[in-house]
């Protein structure tokens, strides 16, 4: 097994035992007729594939490249197509082919009788031999044999330098072993799949026998022919074969470079709350109103949660489903500011602009309008509380980055309680004023006293409201649960916005391990909220979404082991409308498709306004 091992030590697998998700790199990539690219060898090089292919055919003592012999032209020869390239590699990457020393192999295909190719090629490459020969020069290119072979028994005359590209109904002896790189076959040997969807179960069986057969013997695997889309690539990968091959370096790459980023695996999973629906869709006042906001969550990022938890998602408990539009009055895809500036003020308005109609003129925000009737409002936030959604629900500002004015504007709000990030710059440009201001200041969840009547900040540190990779652990559950025991003490109703803040970093990020994790977290914090609507009986609780950020298509997944691979169209916000969850006294409210903005006046139905 140890050449197999060897081709495979640079796969990393997925962390935990029970991971199913192998994470390949470009040393596993492999460039299938490269030759046929706008610019041979370099395009491949450039994205630092592994293996690199050329057909090559002998005419008149020349090495020429070409798929077929009518496609020769007295330029394309293999001396100027791939043996300077090699030469120049070296001397750039100072006697390695990539800078970093990742491998090199080129792939020769004998179109031609192989005996005399091999020949000529091996005299072709006899000044360089020392660019080719590992034993040597561990950076050296691996030069692999492939197409019209000489017969095995003539393998040990030919120059060390040279290995063999088996195939797998073939019986190689112990000697000629180590001289055999891989075994090869013909893709639709085994399967007519066209690379859409997934394989038949019969064909999917004779494709891994074949490959597992390979691994058996200790030989790495390649299939040649199979198809160039992703869904081949990822099935391959998932299936264990050494080298996959692509007509398409650019798309392979970006399957490559990003796999880490694109995969989720051994998520912490946790149960889900089963509401009991007695208050669901009556038609009673709503007392309590608690919107919650997954920013920049879509329907796939919702479904990404539900897989890693192995088909369980608190916000798929709920009943009442809508969809918002969430285009803003001067773009497609609207930001976090305008889409929470139409939740928390009933008006669409610009990108950036924070509490402002189209004309930048300041409207009210929901406690603006609340607080006069004795209702009390909170913000809870997973990132700064200057950040552009909890500030559509205290500001008002024609830009999101007016971090100063935003600090002010908090101090002087209507919100009784927020709680966020942001610690630092609050207390360097407000510090004095914060200590008299008569409000409760808390720099520590542990530290805050529920029970207090007074305006309340808890505003902590950058450090610990950070993200859930980076250990910010139960802070949002333990804020919410604190949250609502503060705010319903009042007893006269209360307004509070929850936002999952990092979801829509993981998006824009394009990771998503780092999404998922935050997704999981936030949909906790939606079940505590359904659990407390439930011992309420007069508490709404609403799930959305500002905004969708990265495109996120989910490829593949197993919901039973909670691992999924996903592909991200963007790294900004989409114009794709967002789903809306409702639970409790007026639920029904939020059927149907609506523009963003409508969100706001259903809240206002709910609490009879």
């Amino acid at each position: 097994m140890k050449k197999a091992l060897f081709i495979l030590s640079g796969v990393m697998l997925a962390t935990g035992a029970s991971a199913q998700i192998r994470q390949y790199t470009m040393a596993q990539a492999h460039s299938h007729n490269d030759y046929e690219r706008a610019t041979p060898f370099y395009a491949a090089a450039s994205l630092q594939f592994g293996s690199i292919e050329a057909d090559i055919h002998l005419k008149n003592g020349v090495i020429y490249v070409a798929h077929d012999s009518s496609a020769i032209t007295p330029f394309r020869t293999f001396r100027e197509m791939y043996l300077q390239p090699v030469l120049r590699q070296f001397a750039l990457y100072n006697g390695k082919a990539y800078a970093d020393g990742a491998p090199m192999q080129l792939l020769i295909d004998l179109k031609t009788a192989g005996t005399p190719t091999l020949q000529a090629l091996q005299e072709l490459l006899l000044p360089y031999r020392q660019y080719f020969d590992r034993s040597v020069n561990p950076n050296a290119v691996k030069l692999v044999l492939s197409g019209n072979l000489p017969p095995m028994a003539n393998w040990p005359k030919y120059d060390p330098i040279f290995f063999f590209d088996g195939r797998p109904d073939s019986v190689y002896p112990a000697a000629l072993k180590p001289r055999v790189a891989m075994l090869s076959v013909d893709f639709h040997e085994y399967s007519g799949w066209n690379g859409k969807g997934t394989l038949i179960p019969t064909e999917l069986e004779k494709v891994t026998q074949v490959i597992n057969k390979a691994h058996e013997q200790g030989y790495a695997f390649r299939f040649w022919g199979a198809p160039s889309t992703r869904s081949t690539y990822y099935k391959l990968m998932d299936l264990g074969a050494d080298w996959i091959g692509t007509d398409h370096p650019e798309e392979l790459y970006d399957v490559m470079h990003n796999t880490t980023r694109t995969t989720a695996a051994n998520m912490p999973v946790h149960p889900v709350y089963q509401p009991t629906f007695a208050s669901d869709a009556t038609q009673v006042r709503s007392k309590n109103v608690i919107l919650m906001i997954g920013d920049g969550t879509g329907l796939a990022e919702m479904f990404s949660g539900y897989t890693a938890n192995k088909g369980a998602l608190n916000i798929f408990q709920m009943k009442q489903l809508g969809l918002s539009k969430t285009a803003s009055t001067d773009n497609y895809h609207t930001d976090s500011a305008a889409g929470g500036s139409a939740m928390g003020t009933g008006t669409k308005t610009h990108n950036r602009a924070i509490g402002l109609d189209n004309t930048y003129v300041s409207i009210p925000v929901i406690p603006e309008i609340l607080a006069p009737k004795g209702i009390q409002s909170g913000v809870i936030v997973t990132e700064e509380i200057t950040g552009a959604t909890p500030a559509s629900f205290y500001g008002h500002t024609a830009d999101r980055d007016s971090t100063y004015t935003l600090e002010k504007q908090l101090l002087n709000s209507k919100l009784q309680l927020a709680v966020g990030g942001g610690r630092e710059e609050l207390d360097r440009d407000f510090g004095q004023q914060l200590a008299a201001s008569g409000i409760q200041v808390y720099d520590n969840l542990d530290n805050w006293n529920a029970t207090t009547k007074n305006r309340t900040l808890v505003i902590l540190s950058d450090k610990v409201v950070t993200s859930m990779r980076g250990g910010r652990g139960n802070y949002l559950k333990t804020a919410l649960k604190k949250a609502l025991q503060q705010l319903n003490a009042s007893g006269k109703g209360f307004f509070l916005m929850v936002e999952g803040s990092r979801i829509d970093h993981g998006g824009h990020m394009n990771d998503l391990d780092y999404l998922v994790r935050e997704m999981l977290d936030f949909d906790e914090a939606v079940g505590e909220a359904l659990r407390f609507a439930d011992q309420d009986k007069q508490t709404t609780v609403i799930v959305t979404a500002d905004h969708e950020t990265g495109g996120l298509a989910l490829m593949d997944g197993d919901i039973a082991k909670g691992t999924l691979r996903g592909h991200f169209a963007t790294n900004d916000h989409t114009g794709i409308p967002v789903m809306v969850f409702a639970y409790g006294p007026n639920s029904q409210l939020f059927r149907g498709v609506y523009e963003n903005n409508e969100i706001f006046h259903k809240m206002m139905k709910c609490f009879g306004k």
